[in-house]
């Protein structure tokens, strides 16, 4: 029998009778596989497979529906995409007393070079995902605020999730290496998904200057763990409508108020957002003290929003491999917010 590969790299290995049997069977001992129905494949920079198993032994509690994520096919990602993701469901997230899908397997391969996840199929269970376009009310933002909250107080440097190594600041690593060349940055913003922003925020070299202001600040502060990409399609909803998030790949060091900003301006609309948001915000400072986190002073909480807008508009404004419609949506949406809190004057570009 052929070793197993805890994090193999094609999709047809992690549907297969053996594999999935061998990845089991760690877990539950005697389990085998004997048939395995695909429910739903979808492919972004990851693959995530929906699985229904036919399944022999094991005793109780052996899952039947999963759901699998890594990168599976060829999407253009790097099989190192799936690293930080997969540490975080095995090494940090059940330390943590936020909603997450519940992990059956996550796991490296031999060289640590990619990682593959194995979690219990959400919808399955009768919960639901949103969409990445759909507009939350202000109490279901705060829903998400609360669940960021909760990571956030849990992860200040001293505690157990705060020391995992590999965690490391993605805004440092954009700040200092962009992801793309400023001129094709600014022929992003002078297309379509630009045509409604104020001309103020369209420039490529501000931005980025602002990106490297941005994370100069966020060095000097009290940094946590930061959830990184927290838009609507990242939540999901289970049986009892309680909220939890998904997509941990950018999982990483730094500010508080890069997850604040990122998802309330992502989530509402920009009026929504503009009549809203510092009431949403006193009360996450509420909650993340609650938890066991620092209180942070009123003025100081809304100058860290207003600054940290800038990482999610940023991150929309160089992405290329998702829908138009939620590249343009979520660009006028961070970029409105941007030019309303004066972000890049606060920062000083």
């Amino acid at each position: 029998m052929a070793q197993f590969d805890p994090a193999p790299v094609a999709l047809e290995t992690v549907q297969s009778r053996e594999w999935l049997s061998a990845m089991l069977a760690a877990r539950w001992p005697g389990t085998e596989v004997r048939g395995v129905g695909t429910v739903e494949i979808l492919a972004t920079q990851a693959t995530k497979i929906r699985l229904k198993l036919d399944v022999a032994g094991g005793g109780e509690g052996v899952p039947t529906q999963i759901c699998i994520k890594g990168v599976l096919t060829d999407t253009g990602a790097h099989p190192s995409a799936s690293i930080v993701e997969t540490l975080f469901y095995r090494e940090a997230a059940t330390g943590l007393s936020m909603r997450v899908p519940e992990c059956i397997h996550a796991s490296l391969n031999a060289d640590g070079s990619r990682g593959v996840i194995v979690m219990h199929d959400i919808v399955a269970a009768g919960g639901r995902f949103c969409s990445a376009l759909q507009r939350f009310t202000p109490d279901e933002a705060a829903d998400g605020l609360a669940q960021l909250a909760l990571l956030h107080a849990a992860s200040q440097p001293g505690s157990k999730a705060f020391c995992h190594s590999w965690a490391h600041s993605f805004l440092d690593r954009i700040a200092k290496q962009p992801i793309i060349a400023r001129e094709d940055l600014q022929a992003l913003l002078d297309g379509q998904r630009g045509e409604n922003l104020d001309p103020a925020v369209r420039n490529a070299a501000q931005l980025q200057k602002g990106l490297e202001a941005l994370a100069a600040d966020v060095r000097s502060r009290t940094l946590c763990l930061v959830h990184g990409d927290a838009h609507a399609g990242n939540v999901y909803r289970d049986t009892d409508g309680a909220l939890g998030l998904v997509d941990w790949q950018i999982l990483q060091k730094g500010s508080w108020a890069m997850d604040v900003a990122y998802h309330l301006a992502s989530v509402l609309p920009p009026e929504v957002c503009r009549a809203n948001e510092r009431d949403l915000l006193a009360d996450y400072c509420t909650r993340l003290r609650a938890y066991g986190g620092p209180e942070i002073p009123a003025d100081e909480a809304w100058r860290s929003y207003r600054i940290a807008m800038v990482y999610g508009y940023y991150l929309w404004s160089i992405t290329r491999k998702v829908e138009p419609e939620i590249i343009d949506t979520f660009v006028h949406r961070l970029g409105t917010a941007v030019h309303d809190l004066e972000s890049f004057e606060l920062l000083g570009v």
